[in-house]
C-alpha cells in the first residue's frame, strides 16, 4: 500500500490540475474564443474571462495545498509552507540558478543574432518593474505544485531524471489551452507547442538538480522560475520571431539539461 501511495498522489494531482485547466478555467475560454487579458497585444476580454484566466494560473499550487491538507493534514501544509521560506540555499546555488538562466538567455539572444536580427539589452532594465508581478504569476502560483508536490511524489518511485521528465510533461500539458486562448503570448506569438513542451522538460532537469541539492527547497524552485520567467519575457519581447527561431528557442536549455545529466554524472540522484 505504501508503494502505491506516491503513484496515487502523483496521478491525482496531475489529473486534477489538468482537468481544472482544461474543463473549468482555460479550456472553456479557448473553446469559446473569449479573450482574456494580454501582455503581448492590445487585447482585453470581459472581466470574468480575466478572472478565470488568472485563477487558472493558481491551479497547480492550489491543488497541491488541497491534496496535502487532505492526506497529510495541517502538519503537511505547514511543511509545504516551511519549504517555501528556505532562503538559505548557499551562495553556490543562488549563483548556479542565475548562471543557468543567464546562459539560457545568452544562447537565445545568440540564436536571434545568427538568424540576422538585433536585440536591445536595455530591455532587461526597462522591464524591471514587472519583476514583482512575475513573482506571483508563475513561481508562487505554480511551484508549490510542480516542485513542491509532484516532483516529491515522482522521486519516491523514479530516478530524478525520469521524475524531471514527468514533471516537465505535465507542466507542458497544463499549458496546452493557452496555445488556443486569444491574447496569450503562446497564441499571439504563434509559438509551436512541441518545442514548448521540450523546453519545459529541459528546464525541469536543472530545476530538479537544484531542488535535490537544496533540501527540497520550494523557494529554490520559486526563485529559479521567477528569474527564468522574467528573462524569458524580456527575450521574447526583444527577439524577432520567425519559424526558425520559434523552433530553436529551447535549444540552449536542452544543452544545459544535457550538461547537468552528463557532466555532473548524477549517481542515483541529481546531487553535486
Amino acid at each position: 500500500m505504501e508503494q502505491k501511495r506516491p503513484l496515487r498522489d502523483a496521478a491525482l494531482f496531475s489529473g486534477s490540475t489538468l482537468g481544472l485547466s482544461y474543463l473549468v478555467f482555460w479550456g472553456p475560454l479557448a473553446l469559446a474564443g473569449v479573450p482574456a487579458v494580454s501582455f503581448v497585444a492590445d487585447i482585453r476580454g470581459p472581466w470574468w474571462a480575466t478572472v478565470l484566466f488568472f485563477l487558472g494560473g493558481f491551479v497547480p499550487s492550489g491543488v497541491a495545498f488541497v491534496l496535502t491538507g487532505i492526506y497529510e493534514g495541517r502538519s503537511g501544509v505547514r511543511s509545504l509552507l516551511r519549504r517555501s521560506v528556505q532562503f538559505d540555499l548557499g551562495l553556490r546555488w543562488y549563483l548556479t540558478i542565475v548562471g543557468i538562466v543567464v546562459c539560457g538567455a545568452i544562447g537565445q539572444i545568440a540564436i536571434n543574432y545568427i538568424l540576422g536580427s538585433p536585440f536591445s539589452l536595455s530591455l532587461f532594465a526597462t522591464q524591471i518593474p514587472s519583476l514583482l508581478p512575475l513573482l506571483i504569476l508563475g513561481p508562487l502560483s505554480e511551484e508549490y505544485g510542480w516542485r513542491g508536490y509532484l516532483l516529491v511524489k515522482l522521486q519516491k518511485m523514479w530516478h530524478p531524471i525520469t521524475s524531471s521528465v514527468g514533471v516537465g510533461l505535465v507542466w507542458g500539458l497544463w499549458h496546452l489551452p493557452l496555445f488556443f486562448l486569444v491574447g496569450t503570448s503562446q497564441h499571439e506569438l504563434s509559438i509551436p507547442y512541441l518545442p514548448f513542451v521540450v523546453g519545459a522538460v529541459a528546464v525541469s532537469i536543472p530545476m530538479t538538480w537544484v531542488n535535490n541539492n537544496t533540501r527540497d527547497s520550494i523557494w529554490a524552485a520559486i526563485f529559479f522560475h521567477w528569474l527564468y520567467t522574467y528573462v524569458a519575457q524580456v527575450t521574447s519581447t526583444g527577439v524577432t520571431r520567425s519559424v526558425a527561431y520559434n523552433w530553436l528557442e529551447v535549444l540552449p536549455y536542452v544543452v544545459i539539461a544535457i550538461i547537468v545529466v552528463l557532466i555532473w554524472k548524477p549517481k542515483g540522484g541529481l546531487h553535486a
